[in-house]
């Protein structure tokens, strides 16, 4: 799959799936209800900015904040792509 072809839905469910939460433990760390991410994630409804904004906010979260919004890295900041995650 191409990376531009990604939708931010789909970023965000593999940020959840790198990390090792489920759904409702995702949602629970974000504030919203597990509905509300299952419905980002595939696409049903738009990512707000209040949401990104509390994600890029989030201590075990910020480092993908880069490539989920602009579909780059930068490891020498400490921003890198899920492929790039070690626990």
């Amino acid at each position: 799959m191409n990376p531009s072809n990604v939708s931010v839905g789909q970023k965000i469910r593999q940020i959840r799936e790198t990390i090792g939460l489920s759904r409702p433990k995702f949602a629970e760390l974000l504030g919203v209800p597990p509905t509300t991410l299952k419905n980002y994630e595939l696409g049903y409804r738009e990512v707000g900015g209040a949401f990104l904004v509390s994600l890029a906010h989030q201590e075990q979260l910020h480092s993908f904040t880069l490539w989920l919004l602009a579909d780059k890295v930068a490891p020498e900041i400490g921003q890198i792509s899920p492929e790039q995650y070690s626990k």
